[in-house]
């Protein structure tokens, strides 16, 4: 049963939330529990027991912390691909997270190389997430969840316009949010109202542990005492320090063979290590013009492809393109192109909208920008990790779906350069977005 199906089924949410969740997954991406805690609509706690109830194993959820001797068994490179963590481990079985408890072929792997018994445990995709950005040095995109926001439901949005003004007051200070942000980067990181820290190993059935798991030494080696080896009695005809017997008058001196000349020793060869694969670059996007840009939306199926299509078009005019999420006060990196850019640093990037700054602007007022941008904490981070300094003028454009604000187009020509105001075709094309993720919010809905 799929999960949307087993929500409805246990009551837990309405037709109406599991609606804006699935439209919410269209445009942001993630699992559809992800969105719906995003959205306030669903507790972690809740969604994790009902993920263990689907794929009928243990679950756990809350903050976690993995055994250290467990992380040691295991490629963290293969962990982050494959989307699992090992938590605990004992003499004879290992705990390990996991978001896709179907995924029998990883798991049986991981039992082959390690000798253990592997025990599935389903942890919420956002929490996997975090984990694998602390534990594993992973790139994964940030999102509200991460900074401990959620984003506002059709409801509390509705609420929340009505009490903005005396909601100002409220929000977090600038120190708070880099403080939020910096922890959310680490991997850390809880949902408003999740409970502390939860033991992931209180989900499973305990076994007694042994005192040594196969190598792994709990305790500090005892050094043995030195062996006391026999005296050993040497013939007399071996001792070294003595000279030899004379050789008898009667057998002739015979001189010795001429020794061959020294042959120089090679120099030592250093061991060859196999090279890893050499890899091609893959080549750079080619720029999109305006008609083959619309044709490209036409077609999109996901979000990625949406992407694809509008930064393609837009390196064709600016040298550097950035697409970002707007989640309720946060906008968060997704995607970006051009010169310098690049996507690991993207993802990285986290801006709070509670103070004054461009960004909120645009936000705010829905409309499009050219200009300088603000200088302020949050800008000065969003360069840094773009690599360069402030441009004299940038461009600024949002992109909504159903009059719902999901997206900024960030476009500029790189440090100290200014940025052509021609944004016509783009307003047009942020139409053809619209439908796009209209017609991929129709399929997924009908699927």
């Amino acid at each position: 049963m799929r999960l949307g199906e087993l929500l409805l089924q246990e009551n837990v949410i309405t037709p109406e939330a599991l609606e804006e969740a699935l439209e919410s997954q269209v445009v942001h991406g993630g699992r559809l529990g992800t969105n719906l805690v995003e959205l306030g609509l669903l507790s972690e706690q809740e969604l994790a027991r009902l993920l263990g109830q689907q794929h009928n194993v243990a679950s756990a959820s809350g903050e976690m912390v993995p055994d250290p001797r467990a992380l040691e068994l295991v490629d963290l490179n293969e962990a982050d691909e494959k989307d699992f963590l090992p938590m605990r481990v004992d003499a004879t079985r290992m705990s390990v997270a996991v978001i896709n408890p179907q995924d029998i072929e990883t798991l049986d792997a991981l039992a082959f190389r390690t000798g253990k018994r592997v025990v599935p445990v389903v942890i919420p995709e956002f929490r996997m997430n975090q984990l694998q950005r602390r534990y594993c040095k992973a790139f994964r995109a940030m999102r509200a969840i991460d900074m401990n926001a959620v984003r506002p439901s059709r409801a509390q949005q509705e609420a929340e316009k009505a009490a903005e003004a005396e909601q100002a007051g409220d929000l977090i200070s600038e120190e708070e949010f880099q403080s939020l942000y910096a922890r959310a980067l680490t991997g850390g990181g809880a949902p408003p109202g999740a409970e502390p820290v939860l033991d992931l190993v209180e989900m499973v059935e305990e076994e007694a542990p042994a005192p040594i798991v196969e190598g792994y030494v709990t305790e500090a080696p005892v050094e043995a005492p030195p062996l006391e080896l026999p005296e050993l009695l040497v013939p007399e005809a071996l001792v070294l320090d003595e000279a030899p017997p004379p050789v008898p008058p009667q057998v002739p001196a015979v001189a010795p063979p001429k020794p061959p000349p020294p042959v120089a020793a090679p120099p030592p060869v250093a061991p060859v290590r196999p090279r890893a694969p050499v890899v091609a670059p893959e080549p750079p996007p080619t720029p999109l013009t305006f008609a083959e840009a619309q044709a490209e939306l036409g077609r999109s199926l996901d979000r990625e492809q949406v992407a694809t299509t509008v930064l393609r078009f837009a390196l064709g005019k600016w040298k550097r393109s950035l697409l970002l999420s707007v989640q309720g006060n946060l906008v968060t990196g997704w995607r970006g192109m051009g010169k310098g850019v690049r996507e690991a640093a993207v993802k990285r990037i986290g801006i709070g909208l509670q103070g004054p700054s461009t960004f909120r602007l645009v936000r705010d007022t829905r409309s499009h920008y050219v200009g300088p941008v603000r200088r302020d904490a949050a800008s000065g981070l969003f360069y840094k990790l773009l690599g360069g300094d402030y441009p004299t003028t940038a461009v600024i454009l949002p992109l909504l779906v159903r009059g719902k604000l999901v997206h900024l187009l960030y476009v500029d020509n790189g440090p100290g350069q200014l940025t052509p105001p021609d944004v016509g075709e783009l307003l047009i094309l942020s139409q053809g977005v619209n439908r796009s993720y209209e017609a991929m919010i129709r399929r997924r809905k009908s699927a």
